[in-house]
């Protein structure tokens, strides 16, 4: 009977390390896509706000060392780089445009903005518009024959040109 006994909890045992070996596969990539998706949302988050503080920094009223903010591309640059958490941004994934509203009649692109008679041509009610474009790539994006994308993020702010202060 003993032996009975023994050679029945053999079989469990093979049978559970069976199982474990068909189940744990599964296991495994389901946790590694939970672990990519949030990477992927974090990066995203991470480039939408970049764009954000690059637009921000831009439309700001007043100058700096003489400069309009709208027109210091390195400050703006440096202000979208900053504002992204954790994720390497170069200055060619950066573009700075300016326009005069949301169904635009004028842009003008490169920064800082020249108008056709190489003047400024900013005025009150115009926009800047801030474009981060970085890629993304899986962390084991070779190994499972998955392609990375580009994650795009823009975000246009009105331009304060003359903000009047009351005492």
């Amino acid at each position: 009977m003993t032996a009975k006994k023994l050679h029945i909890f053999g079989s469990e045992r093979a049978q559970t390390m069976v199982e474990f070996a068909l189940v744990f596969p599964i296991v495994l990539l389901i946790t590694y896509g939970i672990i990519e998706f949030g990477r992927m949302v974090f990066i995203y988050a991470a480039v939408t706000g970049a764009a954000r503080e690059g637009a921000r920094y831009g439309a700001a009223s007043g100058t700096i060392s003489g400069t309009r903010f709208y027109k210091d591309c390195p400050g703006i640059r440096t202000a979208t780089k900053r504002g992204a958490i954790l994720i390497p941004i170069n200055d060619a994934d950066i573009t700075i445009w300016y326009d005069n509203g949301p169904s635009p009649t004028s842009t003008w692109t490169g920064c800082p903005p020249v108008g056709s008679n190489s003047l400024d041509p900013i005025l009150l009610g115009d926009r800047i518009v801030v474009q981060v474009d970085v890629d993304y790539q899986p962390i084991m994006g070779s190994f499972l024959g998955v392609n990375g994308f580009h994650i795009t993020s823009q975000n246009a702010r009105t331009i304060l040109l003359n903000v009047e202060m009351s005492h």
